[in-house]
């Protein structure tokens, strides 16, 4: 049912032509990684159909740097799924996962070396040694910020389900503004688009608040079409669910308020986008830091319209996705230390 349902995300649709290419190769990369095992995980993992989410973020990049943005989608998925199920509500085992996460990402020359050791952190560890190469030391200040926020939100929502903690819709926004991976993904879309937009203008408040409805979105389209996931997982912190508490109302006059909340936030996107050309203006931009903030908040459009182009027709949240839920949280269980 919420696969059906319109969201005022009023960008357009674009996908990078690649998608196929890069979708066999990244299927080939996973089982040699052994994070596909099975025919049947291999099929249950197709069906999510992650090839097209990574090309509606990168529409414009070369074949190279899809099938590397693809692998972090990847890794998203592999690693958002381990905390599904039991782990997710034992905040001590949580913590000893991500605080690992958290390390590896902080680590760099001259402090001490962490050695990761769980199949997951290992393949994440990889890819980010190939992020990072040739970006500026501003950009891995920021990602390396991002990622450390995502990995320990996991920790915090362990926490919250494991002491029943009811969010309110505020601090439940606040902590998916992290946990969702929207800037990890935008971060990982200037690398991929072998471009930076300056740093005064990310960290401007106009440009901090252009992330954040990015997240904001993203976490409200995600929410909706996993409503049946999450209750099938037992997860009651889900948007629609909150605000039908927060409410009193059906989940039904709850949708329409999340229908709201979107259409707000895309509006005030098109605003901030005005501001941005005006701190344009007053930094006195060179053409290409013009072009390459354009290219930064087209980055944030290709986040918001592709994850709900891809939401609209991935069977992960679909009846099949549900079913495959019920059997088994997790496509694969990773985390046994090897």
């Amino acid at each position: 049912m919420p696969q059906d349902i319109a969201l005022d995300i009023p960008f357009p649709t674009r996908i990078n032509p690649l998608v196929k290419t890069v979708a066999a190769r990244n299927e080939r990369w996973l089982i040699t990684e052994g994070l596909l095992s099975s025919q049947q995980n291999i099929e249950r993992y197709r069906s999510w159909n992650i090839a097209k989410l990574a090309a509606g973020f990168l529409p414009d990049v070369c074949e190279r740097e899809l099938t590397f943005g693809l692998a972090v989608q990847s890794f998203f998925f592999f690693f958002d799924d381990l905390f599904d199920g039991a782990l997710g509500h034992n905040p001590a085992a949580t913590y000893e996962i991500c605080h690992e996460m958290a390390a590896l990402a902080r680590q760099g020359t001259g402090t001490p070396a962490v050695a990761p050791s769980f199949p997951l952190a290992r393949l994440w560890s990889s890819l980010w040694r190939r992020a990072e190469q040739g970006m500026s030391a501003a950009w891995r200040g920021r990602a390396v910020r991002h990622w450390e926020e995502y990995f320990l939100t996991y920790v915090s929502e362990a926490v919250n389900r494991k002491s029943g903690t009811a969010l309110s819709m505020d601090s439940y926004m606040k902590l998916r503004r992290d946990g969702i991976g929207s800037q990890v993904v935008l971060d990982i879309s200037e690398r991929c688009g072998h471009f930076e937009a300056p740093p005064e203008i990310h960290q401007s408040m106009c440009m901090l608040e252009v992330r954040d409805i990015t997240a904001e979105v993203v976490t409200l389209t995600n929410d909706l079409h996993s409503l049946e996931k999450d209750q099938a997982n037992g997860d009651p912190n889900n948007a629609v669910l909150l605000l039908a508490r927060e409410h009193s109302s059906s989940q039904e006059e709850a949708i329409v308020r999340l229908q709201r909340m979107v259409r707000r936030r895309t509006r005030r996107f098109q605003q901030l986008v005005i501001e941005v050309d005006r701190l344009c203006d007053a930094f006195g931009l060179t053409t290409e830091e013009r072009e390459n903030t354009h290219r930064f908040l087209d980055v944030n459009r290709a986040c918001m319209r592709g994850n709900l182009d891809w939401s609209n027709n991935t069977a992960r949240y679909s009846d099949i996705g549900v079913r495959h839920v019920i059997r088994s949280p997790r496509i694969e269980d990773v985390i046994a230390q090897t």
